[in-house]
């Protein structure tokens, strides 16, 4: 069997390419943007540079797991739509002879503003959305008209684990002497996806490969608390969970000036809204019909995430909070 994995230089796609490379039953094609010589040591395994946002040519291949895209909150209309609309047609235009694609898609498709659960059907178009949200329903869309024979469309929230080079370091990027600064409104409910659970079901749509469209949405099987997730990755950085809250009216101006002005600050206008928000997913529709188990959760897994400890820390051996 031979795999197309896009998106292979980042955090996901990498994984995920590690993950199948390590059964050794199939021959696996990665691509992505950026260079990379992590996959050199798996011999099923060949990897080369390509931005779907250009032209490319016919890929040969039986499934195709679709994991290219672009996720910075900061970029513009036009970029989301050339590196998540524009390359996801350009794919399916090089794949249409694949038998199954399984689309990495986002939470970001839904509206939360209303602080309800959101299930597979509650994803709808509207201005709420983040531009990156927005691009990523649209990319929907073109998956869904592809004609491929059996099409699974994954909606993880909040990706983490071993070698995550974007959530992890933005909340880093929140600490500053030792306190973490947050807006004093602080979400309740978020849904976090584990690499290992987003691996797993991967895996179980290989395994059922259904003809038609089938959309799933994937997370931890527990809700978390975001002050309690934040208090545990300052806990292991500094030693100690001491946070700073600014109130919200402070916190909002100067993201409307950052925004403004054009200039980059650790809080955008959505990122605001990730920690501001309940944010919850409901999997229910992944364990009835997949059997998903997710066995992945957080605070079990503190040990894989690459938090830097600050030297203080280190030099005392500090192991109380």
């Amino acid at each position: 069997m031979k795999i197309l994995v896009t998106g292979a230089s980042g955090f996901i796609g990498g994984n995920l390419v590690e993950m199948l490379a390590a059964d050794g039953r199939s021959e696996i094609w990665a691509t992505g943007r950026s260079f990379t010589n992590k996959f050199d040591p798996y011999i099923n395994v060949t990897y080369f540079q390509q931005d779907l946002s250009a032209d490319i040519p016919d890929q040969d291949c039986d499934v195709c797991i679709h994991c290219a895209g672009l996720a910075d909150d900061k970029a513009s209309k036009e970029q989301f739509d050339n590196h998540n609309v524009k390359a996801t047609e350009n794919l399916l235009r090089a794949v249409r002879h694949c038998n199954l694609l399984i689309f990495i898609s986002s939470a970001s498709v839904y509206d939360f503003a209303d602080g309800t659960v959101k299930f597979e059907q509650d994803a709808h178009m509207n201005n709420h959305l983040s531009l990156y949200g927005q691009s990523k329903l649209l990319a929907e869309e073109v998956v869904r008209a592809s004609g491929i024979n059996s099409v699974y469309i994954l909606r993880p929230r909040a990706v983490y684990g071993r070698g995550d080079r974007v959530l992890l370091p933005r909340i880093l990027g929140l600490v500053r002497n030792g306190k973490m600064i947050l807006p004093r409104k602080l979400s309740s409910r978020a849904s976090m996806t584990h690499i290992g659970n987003l691996s797993e079901m991967v895996v179980k749509c290989f395994a059922q490969s259904a003809p038609g469209t089938h959309i799933f949405n994937v997370a931890d099987k527990i809700t978390y608390d975001l002050k309690s997730v934040f208090g545990e990755i300052l806990k292991q950085k500094s030693g100690s969970k001491a946070f700073v809250f600014i109130p919200m009216p402070i916190v909002a101006f100067f993201v409307f000036v950052g925004s403004y002005l054009g200039v980059g600050g650790r809080l955008s206008k959505q990122a605001l809204k990730y920690v501001t928000e309940d944010s919850v997913i409901s999997v229910e529709k992944a364990e009835k019909l997949l059997g998903y188990a997710g066995q992945h959760e957080f605070f079990s897994s503190m040990g894989e995430l690459d938090i830097p400890q600050t030297r203080s820390r280190i030099r005392s051996g500090i192991t109380h909070y």
